[in-house]
């Protein structure tokens, strides 16, 4: 049953041609996965919840976590809060909030006269008519785990809700992911936005483009490496550098991002992650830190 599951996943992501999207949840994951070029693996935590399956632990229940970012030489802030809410040997269940700010966004709808002017000139301007734009654009995760011995069924239900100036929207994504843990070596096979409906109030409606992923880790000794195959993007990969269990280094690599490199700090605690990435299209460079608060 498996072989034939990992054959329709391979299938589906080597004939797929589909465009990648603007979703918020674009920019939920954490610190790490950005480093090691936004590849799907297993989290040992909760920040991941939003993009990745959360391994079998006993000792996360209340744990919490939180990430910023500025994307794309700070055109616009990414923020993100975490909590688990129960976490026990056969489920686990975390819930995830996510803002997105875009500063100096204008409105110049009254500003000058379309009509006459499609590019107006400085002086065909009327600046007193010019206002701040209002932009809100927040989401939220309900992350479900169910374990069976060395497997993980990832559920994740992610409500958002968008406003640009007077028009609302509501949105809902569903992804669905399924992991093998062995000795050394995990994999999951995952569909992202396997539903995803999006309704503005002038009834217009959206959906986000369907993804499939097959990623893959493997430790050697103090060293994992990672590789991820998908329907809309080039293949990724990435490694991390165990040094001493309490400080690692990150690197990772796809078309789209280039280089993406990262460090993790761990304590008995919190955790520290840090990442950097680039955009292929010159939107600039992005930052990421996230601290995971360890109450158990």
């Amino acid at each position: 049953m498996m072989i034939k599951i990992y054959l329709i996943i391979i299938f589906l992501i080597l004939f797929s041609s589909v465009r990648a999207n603007n979703s918020i949840y674009f920019f939920s994951k954490s610190a790490k996965t950005f480093s090691i070029a936004s590849i799907h693996s297993i989290s040992d935590n909760i920040n991941g919840l939003f993009y990745q399956p959360i391994s079998k632990q006993n000792n996360i229940d209340g744990n919490s976590f939180f990430s910023y970012s500025e994307i794309y030489n700070n055109q616009f802030s990414v923020f993100q809060l975490g909590y688990c809410l129960k976490n026990n040997t056969n489920t686990n269940v975390s819930i995830g909030f996510i803002k997105r700010d875009i500063d100096d966004l204008f409105n110049t709808s009254s500003a000058w006269d379309y009509n006459q002017h499609l590019i107006p000139n400085l002086n065909d301007i009327d600046y007193e008519n010019i206002s701040r734009l209002l932009y809100e654009d927040i989401g939220f995760v309900i992350s479900y785990n169910k374990y069976y011995k060395n497997k993980i069924i990832n559920l994740k239900l992610k409500p958002y809700y968008n406003k640009i100036h007077l028009n609302e929207s509501f949105g809902i994504d569903i992804d669905l992911m399924y992991s093998m843990i062995f000795n050394k070596y995990n994999f999951i096979l995952g569909i992202e936005n396997l539903i995803s409906e999006k309704k503005w109030d002038n009834g217009v409606y959206e959906r986000n483009n369907i993804r499939y992923f097959l990623s893959n880790s493997i430790k050697l000794n103090q060293i994992t490496f990672f590789s991820e195959i998908n329907n809309i993007e080039s293949p990724k990969f990435g490694l991390e550098y165990d040094l001493n269990n309490i400080f690692c280094i990150r690197f990772g690599y796809d078309k789209e991002n280039k280089e993406t490199l990262g460090f993790g700090l761990s304590s008995i605690l919190f955790d520290i992650n840090y990442a950097y990435f680039n955009s292929e299209s010159n939107l600039g460079i992005s930052n990421q830190i996230s601290i995971l608060f360890k109450t158990n």
